[in-house]
Formats: C-alpha cells, sequence, structure tokens
C-alpha cells in the first residue's frame, strides 16, 4: 500500500469511526469535564464511612454498591478511551498512514 493512498473502509469500521470521533468532539465540550470528573470521583475516590453504617450488613450493602458504582464508571471511562483510541486508529487506515497486512495464518 503506498503512503498517504486512502482506503476504503468496511461499513461497520465507518460506523465504529464516526462513533469514536462523535465521542471524542463530546470531550472537547467543556460540559464533558464536569462528568469526567464526576465519573473519576466516583471510580478511584469512593469509599464508605464506617460511622454512617448501623450494622454490619449495612456497611456490607453499602460496600458492594460502592464497589459497583466504582467498577461502572471505570469501565466507562475506559470504553470512552477505547472508543476514541479505535477511531483514531481507522481514521489513520483510512488516510493511508497505516501499513495494514491481512494476517496469514
Amino acid at each position: 500500500m503506498e503512503p498517504n493512498k486512502t482506503v476504503e473502509l468496511k461499513e461497520e469500521e465507518k460506523r465504529e469511526l464516526n462513533d469514536g470521533q462523535t465521542l471524542y468532539e463530546l470531550t472537547k465540550h467543556p460540559g464533558f469535564d464536569v462528568i469526567r470528573r464526576y465519573f473519576e470521583e466516583l471510580a478511584f475516590h469512593s469509599w464508605i464511612d464506617p460511622r454512617e453504617t448501623q450494622n454490619k450488613e449495612d456497611y456490607l450493602w453499602r460496600e458492594l454498591n460502592g464497589f459497583h458504582a466504582a467498577n461502572n464508571a471505570r469501565e466507562f471511562l475506559e470504553w470512552l478511551k477505547e472508543k476514541i483510541n479505535r477511531a483514531d486508529y481507522l481514521d489513520k487506515k483510512r488516510l493511508g498512514e497505516l501499513k495494514v497486512v491481512p494476517m496469514k495464518i
């Protein structure tokens, strides 16, 4: 493949590229910083204050829910990054900046 020769993407790749670029544009919106901070705070800085619980069962219930909320927030941030990275890869592929060689088995 010659450098800078555009490549036709498959329909699924075109959709992935569009989705990733749309998500990237969303991250550039000032309001997204508020959302990102919320998810980062939830994912990496949340814990249960044992003084606020009535008994062991209540504490364990809150701890379990806190874990799942943090895990979901972390997974969302990773998913977002993955989608944007995939779009970047597909854009480079489309523009011929990457040498794409079919795998041989």
